[in-house]
């Protein structure tokens, strides 16, 4: 390893970290309560969307929990008292559940594109059992890469800081070698995903000149650009942020990359909130097939 320079965080760095976590912690949690309610006690419907929706919901909940903890470590700096195993804890919460919810968007993405591009092959594809195995896949995996945050727990160090000791993490190189890469595949995913999907519901609306077609082709897309802004650039932040640890990119640049990596963590954690976009498309389906179907129902009845 090279010689790094000490770096300290900037003020304005912390005022952009309480801006951005606070309003994302608070909207954050009034809307995937909201849409937690929605799925579980109106519609009430437990199909492959939904199941992943959920999950969605719960892996941003989980995330959103963290953040206050986040800001108080970063307000107390050395000075964290409530304990290793609880610091432990909650870095996994935040670090885990970002990507349990990359992982679970490229699931929402797959299973659209199956649905909406090859509809006979879903028939065999998808089913709400097969949904929550891969649900169940993806929280045993994004868990369990937690592990070594447990072991490596020193209780003689009651007092030590939290959300900023991660030199190891970095020395080593081989876990944001693989956060990197679980986001390519996610994103290559997505993208083709989204762009396929688009493409089909562009010739459909073409047939059919239908209203829904073009709103769902604009929730896709929205969805697609906010993935990509909110994660891509914390990605690109680490890589070189590694880089510069791992000395191939001069030591000069590791005070600024490492505030780039500071915000582009914040930008981040605001898909929480943007994840809106997924609620809304899918449970505005879900209400309008509901009542199609009870529309369906009492009109047999009085025919």
């Amino acid at each position: 390893m090279c010689n790094l320079s000490n770096t300290t965080n900037l003020e304005f760095v912390k005022t952009f970290q309480y801006v951005s976590h606070i309003p994302t912690f608070i909207l954050g949690l009034i809307i995937n309560l909201v849409a937690l309610w929605i799925l579980c006690f109106r519609l009430k419907k437990w199909t492959e969307s939904t199941i992943y929706m959920t999950n969605l919901i719960f892996s941003d909940i989980f995330l959103l929990f963290s953040l206050p903890f986040k800001i108080h470590a970063y307000r107390v700096g050395g000075k964290w008292h409530l304990g290793p195993g609880f610091c432990a804890f909650v870095e996994s919460l935040y670090f885990v559940n970002t990507y349990g919810t990359i992982l679970l968007i490229m699931l929402i993405s797959l299973d659209r594109y199956i649905a909406i591009k090859h509809p006979f092959l879903a028939r065999t594809l998808r089913s709400p059992r097969k949904a929550t195995l891969a649900c169940t896949v993806v929280w045993v995996c994004v868990w369990s890469a937690s592990i070594p945050n447990y072991i490596q727990i020193d209780s003689n160090l009651p007092n030590e800081a939290c959300f900023t000791n991660f030199s190891e993490f970095w020395e080593k190189g081989i876990i944001p070698l693989c956060m990197e890469t679980i986001f390519l595949i996610s994103a290559v995913t997505v993208i083709f995903c989204s762009i396929q999907i688009i493409g089909t519901l562009q010739r459909v609306e073409e047939e059919r000149e239908d209203m829904n077609m073009r709103t769902s082709m604009n929730v896709i897309s929205s969805n697609l650009v906010i993935f990509l802004l909110c994660f891509t650039p914390y990605h690109v932040a680490m890589l070189l942020y590694l880089l510069v640890r791992q000395c191939y990119i001069a030591n000069d640049y590791l005070a600024p990359l490492r505030i780039f990596l500071q915000i582009s963590q914040c930008l981040a954690t605001i898909n929480c909130c943007l994840d809106a976009m997924y609620y809304y498309l899918f449970i505005k389906e879900f209400w309008k097939s509901k009542v199609k179907s009870t529309e369906e129902t009492v009109s047999t009845h009085t025919s």
